[in-house]
């Protein structure tokens, strides 16, 4: 896991970029400019490196440090996601939160995925909203949320990890120096996705129907177009057409 030592030294290499990275602070992003730099690349300018500089004043003054994307660029989290993704239907994601102590990241919010929360230094405090009234599929900021109202509270520590089901309000704070956590979002397929995936495998079908159809009326033809999907909804197997939507999400990842 990436420990504090390992982000120290990646905000010094200065490769880092947004949006591979941000800064938040009780759920505000700075402008971009306040924590990133120009580059001389190849002869080119480009914008957006992390200036370790500006993000550490940011850091000592409350914000959390959260890096995106970790799939794509640290191998053991990548190694990790493999070995899950081959146990769940369900795409992954990888994030890390660095927090100063006694500060929050993001205010109370619902995420549309199930979480994997792993604590890997410092400790933090979980506060869980699950009033039926409060939890909703749907992912985003609860602002009107009385932060007092929590349902469950705990402290995570070093090895701790938290399952969260989708949709349940929560809001996490960092306890006892600086906390540093990895969250892993697990994203099962919508009834879109499956819809689009199902789509996908009758496309041969419909390219057989295409050249069937030649010459007749439109209605006739969505009625062919009509009988030929029926006959492929009987034939489908639940249980790959959700491996082919999950192989589709974990291949736009990619």
């Amino acid at each position: 896991m990436l420990d504090e030592t390992a982000i120290q030294e990646i905000l010094d290499v200065g490769l880092l970029r947004w949006p591979y990275f941000m800064l938040l602070k009780e759920g505000i992003q700075p402008a971009i400019s306040d924590f990133t730099r120009t580059r001389n690349v190849r002869g080119q300018s480009v914008s957006g490196f992390a200036d370790a500089k500006k993000v550490r004043k940011l850091l000592d003054g409350g914000a959390t440090m959260k890096l995106s994307q970790l799939e794509d660029w640290h191998l053991p989290t990548r190694q990790l996601m493999d070995e899950i993704e081959s146990r769940l239907p369900a795409e992954l994601k990888a994030y890390i939160f660095y927090t100063p102590c006694d500060n929050t990241g993001m205010l109370p919010h619902r995420d549309p995925s199930h979480v994997l929360a792993l604590q890997i230094a410092g400790a933090k405090e979980w506060r869980i909203y699950d009033a039926p009234d409060k939890v909703d599929s749907r992912g985003g900021l609860l602002p009107d949320l009385d932060a007092d109202s929590h349902s469950h509270s705990f402290v995570m520590e070093p090895g701790d990890v938290l399952y969260l089901p989708h949709g349940i309000p929560h809001v996490a704070t960092a306890r006892t120096g600086t906390s540093l956590h990895l969250t892993l979002t697990i994203t099962e397929p919508a009834p879109l996705e499956l819809v689009e995936s199902l789509m996908e495998g009758f496309g041969d079908e419909a390219d057989r129907l295409d050249s069937l159809t030649s010459g007749i009326s439109t209605e006739d033809k969505a009625e062919a177009v009509t009988s030929a999907l029926l006959d492929h909804l009987d034939r489908v197997d639940p249980e790959a057409l959700v491996n082919a939507a999950v192989m589709r999400m974990r291949n736009r990842r990619a």
